[in-house]
């Protein structure tokens, strides 16, 4: 639920920027690009990071045979 409701947030964000960037004059579009160097920096950090965490996380199959008789694995 809490997942939905951030979406949600950032599509609302997002299309409120873009429409802030259609209506406001020329002068007061300065302000909007601020947006675009903080995720012109941020982005390219925080795929390489979900990169790493792709590459090094453990896939419920292979997690599931590795563990002991004793514990039980559920594959939902």
């Amino acid at each position: 639920m809490l997942l939905k409701i951030i979406i949600s947030l950032i599509v609302i964000i997002a299309i409120a920027v873009g429409a802030l960037a259609l209506l406001l004059p020329r002068d007061q579009i300065v302000h909007l690009i601020v947006f675009r160097d903080f995720f012109d920096v941020s982005l390219p950090i925080l795929a390489f990071g979900a990169l790493l965490k792709y590459l090094m996380s453990c896939s419920k199959k292979s997690c599931c045979m590795q563990k002991t008789e004793k514990t039980s694995c559920s594959m939902k």
